[in-house]
């Protein structure tokens, strides 16, 4: 049975100790710039190679996380990054943006590269894409379910699963809401966290109250480990590079002792979070995976009850001096209550000072004190990697210590030769004394040889130095063998500028469009055919989720006569061939980010228009624009979530069934800050959109970008035609 790795989140230097103590065979942590998690405390490159030093003195793996959208302006910055991480040893990079990953990935010898979870490979075929792009591991979208993993599993590259932490209720790489009503976006690690809020949904003029509609609890597959293993997954991940060396801890225990011994502590895993658990989409739930308006968040340790007249409440498990409780009143009040000593599972508590509990109230665990003494227990004893001293010490001879651990041995001299003794000389138990005290360091001497003359003279400040020199030295030397030579990226020239082919093309959203208002319009494009779109430059838009046979969907392309595709997912990377052999021609849709030169550049050599991310700025896309066939949307309803959960199915609690025939499969969407949006269920897939169209003035894009129009409706359109949309297109400003 196949051996996985388990990773750990690093969001700071406790953190990191926590995981190295609960035994952690791996971490990912971010600098200061292009990590997915901008408000994590992160690292610099000031500290950084000491970070990874230290990872690697206990013989784990380190991965730092490069996963943003990178804008032309930075790209200078990030190869910096990554030639300096590269120089330290990290062990390999988590990349999302194409145009980056084309500029290093071979120039850097023997680093791994990851696709990252916001490339949305959810497939056999998006995976494949990307194994054949060089990257060594897939890092699967967390939505993925089990049976495509097990396709998955397959390759022959190493494949890496989220198996614990916060989800995000979007399709990984596919959340625009952030971004499009504040300005912060989730592909540059900024994401403001708008499935966190409160939001109302409406249907047919019936208002739904507040809720948390799109609150997902924390992923927990620890219970289904086995089928992951079994299928030969490499490394099973654990999310929270935002939370605290408590969770990290206790986590990565359970974790470990789940695939070594197959059991684990479930209470202790309860109590390092307080938003519930859910298996996720991973192995189909469907039901009760949301965290709406008093569901009870804590674990639950025991029920009111009287008791000889007395309120009390029987223990359903071991709980420690220091736990803090949460006492319901009759008032519905919470009080807390801290425990004074142990209490085992069954027995009874006694509430004496809280005469009001509530019976049949719940009683629950507010901190576990248990949670924060095992982490304690952990830091006190992981510093122990075993070392062999041996001590030399000759009348006239410069004293040597050598210090081994395991095959790398690290020899240090003092300066002066040693002198017969005068008086007192110094003899073995003295020297074994001052070696010993390795009190801070992460060594400790498990034998220490020592060989010198009688007599000799030996200053105890020599001795202390000679052993800091030696561990200095060994870990120079466990460093060392990580440690790279310095390679220097050269940027691959873009194309030159040239005349290019400005379209005004139109996105149809359904089939409900009148082809009389298509006249003018170049290309028209389409989710699915209609016959009266016959006549048409007609281009497929291949959905991200999109599922397909290859020569089913050519047939389907050839037989009603469409031009082309739209890829909007790597997954379709894994057809070009297909395409380009049956003559079909391929463009780049939004849902591959293309932000930078260089990612329109790695299009280009197989696409003929390429559409900008929506994220992109207006400078970024009118200088691409003289150099390849770019494409940007101008006007329409930018979809700000796709997802498999439906916000109804919380009301209906219908387990997403049924989803053709009901009556909430277009309603309205309310944020508490009154941003009102669209939200439609097809195809076991829910989009939100924004309930208004938005604009953008033609005029400010160079005259070589083409023009998209997104439209739902005849009235969309029309509203285009007179330019009375009243909210814009963030072109001018760009995502921060």
């Amino acid at each position: 049975m196949n051996n996985p790795e388990i990773l750990a989140p690093v969001g700071n230097m406790d953190m990191l100790y926590a995981g190295i103590a609960a035994g952690a065979d791996a971490f990912y942590l971010a600098l200061d710039d292009f990590g997915a998690r901008a408000y994590a405390e992160n690292f610099t490159l000031d500290n950084i190679e000491e970070v990874i030093a230290y990872i690697h003195y206990f013989d784990r793996k380190v991965f730092i996380t490069m996963n943003t959208l990178i804008k032309d302006s930075e790209i200078d910055k990030a190869i910096t990054y990554i030639e300096r991480l590269y120089q330290y040893g990290v062990d390999g990079i988590l990349i999302q943006d194409m145009g980056f990953y084309s500029i290093v990935k071979d120039q850097m010898p023997g680093l791994d590269f990851h696709a990252s979870t916001q490339m949305a490979v959810r497939d056999y075929h998006g995976a494949k894409a990307l194994m054949d792009l060089g990257f060594k591991r897939i890092v699967i979208a967390r939505e993925t379910p089990i049976e495509e993993i097990r396709k998955i599993a397959k390759l022959p590259c190493e494949k890496e699963v989220f198996v614990h932490g916060s989800l995000c209720v979007s399709y990984s790489g596919e959340c625009l809401m952030s971004s499009y009503f504040g300005g912060r976006s989730a592909n540059r690690g900024r994401c403001a966290g708008p499935c966190r809020q409160k939001y109302q949904l409406i249907n047919d003029g019936k208002i739904y109250g507040d809720d948390y509609y799109l609150n997902m609890k924390d992923l927990n597959v620890i219970d289904n480990l086995d089928e992951l293993i079994n299928l030969g997954i490499d490394c099973l991940k654990i999310e929270g590079r935002m939370k605290s060396a408590e969770y990290v801890y206790n986590s990565v225990v359970a974790y470990k002792k789940k695939v070594n011994a197959n059991f684990y502590d479930r209470e202790k895993l309860r109590d390092i979070s307080n938003r519930g658990y859910t298996k996720g989409f991973i192995f189909g739930q469907k039901r009760d995976y949301i965290i709406k308006e008093g569901d009870t968040k804590h674990r639950t340790v025991g029920i009111v009850d009287l008791i000889d007249n007395k309120k009390a409440f029987r223990a359903n498990s071991d709980l420690h001096k220091g736990d803090n409780l949460e006492v319901i009143t009759d008032r519905c009040k919470k009080l807390p209550l801290t425990l004074t000593k142990d209490f085992k599972k069954g027995e009874l508590i006694f509430l004496d000072k809280y005469r009001d509990a509530k019976i049949n109230s719940q009683i629950l665990m507010l901190n576990a004190e248990n949670i924060k003494d095992d982490l304690e227990n952990g830091l006190a004893s992981y510093k122990s990697l075993p070392v062999n001293l041996y001590f030399e010490g000759r009348i006239w001879q410069k004293p040597r210590l050598k210090i081994t651990y395991k095959d790398i041995e690290a020899s240090v001299y003092d300066e002066n030769p040693i002198e017969p003794a005068l008086k007192v000389s110094l003899d073995e138990l003295s020297i074994r004394d001052n070696l010993d005290r390795f009190k801070d360091e992460i060594f400790k001497p498990v034998d220490i040889e020592i060989k010198i003359d009688e007599g000799i003279f030996l200053s105890k400040k020599t001795i202390n130095k000679l052993r800091r020199d030696a561990i200095n030295l060994l870990k120079e030397k466990i460093a060392g063998k990580y440690k790279r030579k310095p390679v220097k990226i050269v940027k691959p020239k873009l194309a030159d500028p040239s005349a290019k082919s400005s379209e005004k093309n139109i996105e149809l959203m359904t089939n409900n469009i009148n082809p009389d208002l298509l006249r003018g319009f170049d290309k028209v494009y389409i989710k699915d055919y209609d016959i009266k779109y016959r006549g048409f430059d007609l281009y497929l838009n291949l959905d991200s989720h999109m599922d397909y046979e290859i020569k089913d969907l050519i047939a389907y392309v050839k037989l009603n006569e469409i031009k082309g595709v739209i890829f909007n997912n790597y997954r379709d990377l894994d057809f070009i061939d297909d395409f380009k052999n049956a003559g079909i021609e391929i463009r780049i849709g939004r849902y591959l980010n293309v932000m930078n030169s260089y990612t329109f550049d790695f299009y280009a050599t197989f696409a003929e228009k390429i559409e900008s991310s929506v994220e992109n700025t207006l400078e970024n896309i009118n200088e691409n624009s003289d150099r390849y066939e770019v494409e940007a949307l101008s006007f329409g309803r930018i979809e700000l979530m796709n997802m498999v959960h439906c916000p109804f199915s919380t009301i209906k609690n219908c387990g997403l069934k049924g989803c053709e025939t009901c009556k909430f499969r277009e309603s309205e969407f309310v944020s508490v800050n009154g941003d009102r949006m669209k939200l439609v269920r097809r195809n076991s897939l829910t989009k939100i959109y924004p309930a208004n169209p938005a604009g953008f003035d033609e005029k400010l894009f160079n005259e070589n970008v083409s023009r998209l129009v997104s439209v739902f409706s005849d009235e969309d359109l029309r509203i285009y035609q007179k330019k009375s949309y009243k909210d814009k297109l963030n072109y001018e400003r760009g995502v921060i």
